[in-house]
């Protein structure tokens, strides 16, 4: 472990996965120097270790200790870092840090779709499998407002953007004229995949309509599949829920 002596730092709101000894957590917000637990078992009151799973393929231990707590956790300042993974903590906080700056402070992509009359049918509602057709147009929508060459990329086919899986739970009508609040979040970061989970509101009465998820793939102009890009997974970490 790696001694740290800082004052207290700048914390980011962001959702972590944490793993104790007696059981698992998430750290609500973090910063270099500490950050709030939230438990659902025993809340810790001394000196403990703590397991924090930064992505899917890295994780980071630390040695913690509880400043103060409530009903719903600790907060705590960290100690010691896992030798060798200080600077990568860091780092983490700062891209954290950065990416505040250029999306915000909302970790929920919001749009809007208008319905029209080309995706209603003869009884005047949203047919069922036009949700699907929806996830695209919002897939791509997340996708060009926040990879700035996005556009490029696609127009001069060295990547495509295929889609592995779908779904979505149908809950209510929308109807011609509608306007739709589409809320998006991502999980399951993989190295080549990622799933995109996506619901629609009416925005007039706040109705939830649909929820559901759609997982895709890059694909090479070779028709490789490839990994995600690193200009694309400064987004979709950013818009990142964990599933609790």
């Amino acid at each position: 472990m790696t001694k740290l002596q800082k004052n207290r730092a700048p914390r980011v709101q962001k959702k972590i996965k944490a793993v104790l000894d007696n059981g698992t957590g998430v750290v609500e917000n973090i910063s270099t120097s500490g950050g709030f637990l939230r438990l659902d078992g025993d809340i810790p009151t001394s000196r403990f270790q703590l397991e924090l799973k930064i992505s899917e393929f890295k994780t980071i231990k630390m040695a913690c200790d509880p400043q103060w707590q409530n009903c719903n956790g600790v907060g705590f300042k960290v100690l010691e870092v896992q030798e060798a993974k200080e600077n990568l903590f860091n780092r983490y906080v700062e891209k954290q840090l950065q990416a505040l700056s250029v999306y915000g402070e909302d970790r929920v992509f919001r749009t809007e779709i208008m319905v029209t009359l080309k995706n209603t049918n003869v009884f005047g509602n949203v047919y069922f499998s036009n949700f699907i057709e929806y996830q695209g147009v919002v897939r791509e929508k997340f996708l060009l407002a926040n990879v700035p060459d996005l556009h490029d990329l696609m127009a001069s086919q060295s990547i495509r953007l295929v889609t592995v899986d779908t779904y979505n739970r149908f809950i209510s009508n929308a109807y011609f004229g509608d306007t739709l609040v589409v809320e998006l979040t991502t999980s399951d970061i993989k190295a080549a995949t990622c799933q995109l989970n996506i619901s629609f509101k009416n925005k007039a009465t706040g109705q939830l309509l649909g929820e559901g998820y759609q997982r895709f793939c890059v694909v090479s102009a070779k028709g490789r599949v490839i990994r995600i890009p690193e200009n694309f997974l400064g987004p979709l970490n950013f818009y990142h829920e964990i599933k609790e």
